[in-house]
């Protein structure tokens, strides 16, 4: 029945992080055939194969690991994150103007 109890929305928030458009992008161009052999595809597919099991941990175990490093830890891995997502977007920017002006 409505009111009563906890209502609860559920998002799963780990969903468009692994599986983003970024995330297919990288997929779709790491297996592209004209610039990879099959051997090299097949490396790709492993290592995404590799990848989820790995993070199904991690989020199961995600309330163990945030006991243990609490919020300032979790507030701190987050920035030092941010710096590095900042860090890989500001060169994959900076790559692309300099290949768009190659003559």
């Amino acid at each position: 029945m409505v009111g009563q109890g906890k209502e609860r929305a559920i998002f799963p928030l780990a969903v468009p992080s692994i599986a983003s458009p970024g995330a297919m992008l990288a997929a779709v161009l790491q297996t592209e055939n004209a610039s990879f052999n099959i051997w090299e595809q097949v490396q790709t597919t492993g290592v995404i194969f590799a990848v989820l099991p790995v993070a199904l941990v991690l989020m199961l175990a995600a309330s163990r690991i945030h006991r243990v490093i609490g919020d300032s830890g979790a507030s701190v891995i987050s920035r030092v994150m941010g710096l590095i997502l900042a860090s890989v977007a500001v060169s994959s920017i900076l790559s692309g103007i300099v290949k768009y002006f190659e003559l």
